[in-house]
């Protein structure tokens, strides 16, 4: 999300400039819409944190598990992927990827980061309390 910033100011700051004339201004209220986009951006992680720890601390095997097997499966497909195409099969599964919609790809890409974020937080912590 703080990529998107750079890219949110280049498309807002023409609209700035009509509406603000002030430079000054404008570097101010560029200034409180970085901070309004970090805070949300904070408040998200702060969320994904939240129901990462709820789901850790389930009595629910398949919660707990949830990410880590989705993680798993990922990597294995892609594994089998690399594989494949080591025997030619390259050009058909790619063909066949190409079929699979992109919110799907999505929650695999989430799904991978948000599994390392919430291993690597759980080990900060373990560390920090030791």
């Amino acid at each position: 999300m703080l990529s998107l910033i750079p890219i949110l100011l280049q498309a807002v700051g023409p609209i700035l400039a009509r509406v603000i004339p002030d430079p000054k201004a404008q570097a101010e209220a560029q200034a409180e819409l970085i901070k309004a986009v970090s805070e949300n951006q904070s408040a998200i992680m702060g969320a994904m944190a939240d129901v990462m720890k709820a789901d850790a601390a389930s009595e629910s095997w398949m919660t707990r598990n949830a990410r880590p097997t989705v993680v798993f499966w990922s990597l294995t497909m892609i594994t089998g992927f690399m594989v494949a195409s080591l025997f030619g099969a390259g050009p058909d599964l790619t063909a066949a990827f190409k079929g699979i919609p992109q919110q799907l790809w999505d929650l695999t890409t989430y799904g991978i980061g948000a599994y390392i974020l919430g291993k690597s937080g759980v080990d900060i912590a373990k560390a920090v309390r030791k």
